[in-house]
């Protein structure tokens, strides 16, 4: 992997995955990486938090760190303004899609979540842990009903690395364009909805030059928008798809990797508007 450009200066925007990147092993990010993504903000650089985590706790994200750029949830689904706290975008799942996740659910016995707008839900007690663990403020445990929801925005398949190795033919077959977002879950969400999707929108709305953006992400989930910018980084920790799809590879997020390199962004920017 090549040595980081010596001029990251021209950062247009920054734009950075949550679980494995810019959270810890305890799956909170640290006072010094919110210090980092402030600081970069206020120097006019937008910071785009990207993930797969619910929209409350994207938006308890962005007020802890008191940025003000929409912020992307349930993996592209829904982009929300912090400030105002109105939804910019909300794309539901297609029936058959949702159907597809539960046939998974039923022919492999992994544990499956389903996201509404506003509700979690798992069919199983050790997910629905991981689940509050991630942020969710509350997870309901339940069986798929005969008739699933109309308003979900996303769904995930969950077990152990090696249940999620075993079921991933499975997943393919039923599910082609699920990805494998850690290496205990596959997510799966509408067609039109990806973090690219949710990015593109943002940067959009900003005038932001995506070949200007720099990137950290760690998961299958995250090449999608990583092939599109200038400088895509992936965490050390990261997925073998995001590594392939980084130009850089920074530390790992147990260890603080996020907040060291995005200390080297902030350094080179405070420089250019000295």
């Amino acid at each position: 992997m090549p040595q980081p450009p010596l001029d990251l200066a021209g950062t247009t925007a920054v734009v950075l995955d949550v679980d494995g990147t810019i959270a810890g092993a305890d799956n909170l990010v640290s006072p010094r990486t919110r210090a980092v993504m402030r600081d970069i903000e206020e120097q006019g650089v937008p910071v785009v938090v990207a993930t797969g985590r619910t929209r409350d706790s994207v938006l308890e994200i962005l007020e802890e760190t008191g940025l003000r750029t929409p912020g992307i949830s349930c993996n592209g689904a829904i982009v929300t303004d912090p400030v105002s706290g109105r939804d910019l975008r909300k794309q539901t799942m297609a029936p058959a899609d949702v159907a597809a996740m539960v046939q998974v659910h039923e022919e492999t016995g992994a544990a499956i979540t389903w996201w509404t707008t506003r509700e979690v839900f798992a069919t199983s007690e050790d997910l629905r842990q991981v689940l509050l663990g991630f942020g969710a403020p509350s997870v309901t445990l339940a069986q798929p009903p005969a008739r699933m929801p109309d308003d979900i925005v996303k769904t995930m398949c969950f077990g152990t690395p090696e249940e999620m190795d075993a079921a991933a033919p499975t997943i393919r077959r039923l599910t082609p364009r699920a990805t494998r977002a850690m290496d205990h879950i596959w997510e799966l969400s509408d067609e039109r909805a990806t973090k690219w999707t949710g990015v593109a929108e943002v940067f959009e709305l900003l005038g932001v030059d995506a070949k200007g953006a720099v990137g950290l992400g760690d998961g299958e989930n995250d090449v999608v928008w990583m092939e599109q910018i200038g400088l895509p980084v992936a965490m050390s920790n990261a997925r073998p798809e995001a590594i392939a799809a980084a130009r850089f590879v920074a530390g790992d997020f147990a260890e603080e990797g996020a907040a060291v390199f995005l200390e080297e962004v902030l350094r080179q920017i405070r420089k250019r508007v000295a």
